[in-house]
């Protein structure tokens, strides 16, 4: 009876669906472009102060917030955000907004690249056009790609196999459609249910890789040498190829910890593996390398133009914002540091953008020349590096956190404004001191001579004698670093020795034209 009844039941309530959301429409929803967006920018913490970035490999991350308004019919919709950086870390990705909510998110991987296209096109026929250097005609034939884009560009026409690229021509690959599926932008998608058509402003806010920032300081010393102009850009740098315009931007000061993410290759496009040099030689390598270090080396100790301009010739992709003049606006974040841009920024694909952080008059500084010896070994005559060194504090016109990066001095002399050094600094907090290596001087120099040893004694010391000379016309504050191993001990100084980072130091002012000694002893510890 009991099974009658259920049986009784069903069949008064009809058959069931094979599938019981078949009815529910779906619709896919494309937004291709946000309305606002913000990009925050996080610097490489692996890469030291010293070290320049470089668009074709960033380090750092960004944080991206995009608000978009979109129109959303009732059902089950796919909702496409085009546009989002390429280097989108999926899992990272919030959306809010949303009426219903998310259902589930996609990083749409069938993104538009050459790659990509050869991909689609394995045992297909494309056409393959190659122009001639010497004639300038261009022939063009049919050919079937037969292999994929991990094993080069080998295609078959009707003389045989043949790899592209490998021939020393112009040759490329002309499709005749683009295949389904394939994005010519990237692109997040994700699904929700909406119960009533409605119209939403959704907030999209992802992680993405392929970003990076520093500071860069540009220092005018002074006549008299004790005081300089500092004056500080924002360097932001985007190896995406997404191009963000119009953009709140930030940056973020400090070494917040992240763990690494995969990226996967299909996803980032993937790269076609060329097995040959194509339209060139190995020595075109050692000439790119010998022009970067003549553009580099072309102002040292001549006559600089502004040195927003000498910077650019180092990176060709650097945009100026010389003439606004805004500056960045310092906020706490934390623990961390936070630098607001206060006017929208357009933040180009592939390239490297300039906004002034701050600018300081009559900074307070000391200029050091510095070096290290070994307490038991006789040196020739050396170079002391130009250093640099002064104290985060107000006194000093200073007072505020001091971002990692490269520091550019220059120096007029008879109305030419020279360079004088390049070096760099890491990140400093308010009240520390912060010092910089400029350049190595040829005129304050130093050298090591072993005297001999003592042997009126059991222990049988060894007897140095450091010189220091000063051929400028200005007095020298001079530090040398004495470095001793932990089974030896210094004696016998002829001047007193103070300590800095563990180790003797010898501070000494030599004038201009002279030059000073310290005689001292190396002998093994008892303990």
């Amino acid at each position: 009876m009991m099974r009658w009844a259920l049986f009784a039941v069903l069949f008064m309530l009809g058959p069931v669906p094979a599938n019981a959301q078949s009815d529910v429409a779906r619709h896919v929803v494309t937004s291709d472009a946000p309305s606002s967006l913000s990009v925050t920018v996080y610097r490489d913490s692996d890469r030291e102060s010293d070290n320049g970035m470089n668009l074709n490999y960033l380090g750092g991350y960004a944080l991206i917030t995009e608000e978009r308004t979109v129109a959303l019919p009732a059902g089950e919709v796919d909702l496409r955000f085009e546009g989002v950086a390429g280097g989108i870390i999926p899992q990272s990705a919030i959306v809010t907004g949303l009426p219903d909510g998310v259902i589930e998110k996609n990083r749409d991987a069938a993104l538009l690249s050459p790659s990509a296209l050869l991909n689609a096109y394995l045992g297909r026929w494309v056409t393959i056009r190659r122009t001639s250097v010497a004639t300038g005609k261009t022939r063009e034939y049919e050919a079937q790609v037969r292999t994929d884009a991990s094993g080069g560009m080998v295609v078959q026409a009707g003389e045989g196999f043949e790899a592209l690229q490998c021939t020393g021509l112009n040759e490329t690959i002309v499709y005749p459609s683009i295949p389904k599926g394939l994005s010519a932008k990237p692109t997040l998608s994700v699904k929700s249910r909406v119960e009533k058509a409605t119209s939403a402003t959704v907030t999209l806010s992802y992680l993405a890789s392929g970003f990076d920032w520093q500071a860069n300081y540009v220092a005018d010393i002074a006549d008299d040498g004790r005081t300089m102009n500092l004056f500080s850009w924002v360097t932001l740098a985007n190896g995406d190829e997404t191009s963000f315009v119009d953009a709140q931007t930030q940056t973020v000061a400090g070494r917040p910890n992240r763990e690494d993410d995969d990226i996967d290759d299909a996803i980032a496009g993937g790269a076609i593996s060329l097995r040959c040099w194509p339209q060139g030689t190995t020595s075109d390598v050692a000439l790119q390398l010998y022009e970067r270090a003549r553009i580099e080396d072309r102002y040292m100790g001549k006559a600089m133009p502004a040195p927003m301009m000498a910077m650019a010739e180092k990176s060709d992709e650097i945009v100026i914002d010389a003439g606004s003049m805004m500056t960045a606006v310092q906020e706490d974040l934390g623990d961390l540091k936070l630098y607001r841009i206060p006017a929208p920024v357009t933040f180009a694909s592939k390239s490297q953008k300039q906004v002034a952080m701050f600018v300081k008059e009559a900074v307070a500084f000391e200029q050091v020349y510095s070096g290290e010896i070994r307490a038991d070994r006789a040196a020739g005559s050396k170079s002391l590096e130009t250093v640099l060194r002064f104290i985060n504090e107000e006194r000093n016109q200073l007072g505020l956190p001091l971002p990692a990066g490269n520091l550019i001095a220059f120096k007029t002399v008879q109305g030419a404004r020279l360079l004088v050094g390049e070096g760099s600094i890491d990140d400093k907090a308010i009240g520390e001191e912060a010092e910089t290596i400029i350049s190595e001087s040829a005129l304050v120099r130093y050298e090591v001579e072993q005297l001999g040893t003592d042997d009126s004694k059991n222990r049988s010391p060894h007897r140095f004698r450091l010189k220091i000379t000063n051929a400028s016309d200005l007095s020298a504050a001079v530090e040398i670093s004495i470095d001793v191993d932990d089974y030896q001990k210094l004696s016998k100084a002829s001047s007193r020795l103070s300590r800095k980072n563990g180790m003797a130091l010898w501070r000494v002012t030599v004038t201009a034209g002279s030059e000073k000694t310290l005689t001292y002893a190396v002998q093994r510890s008892e303990n």
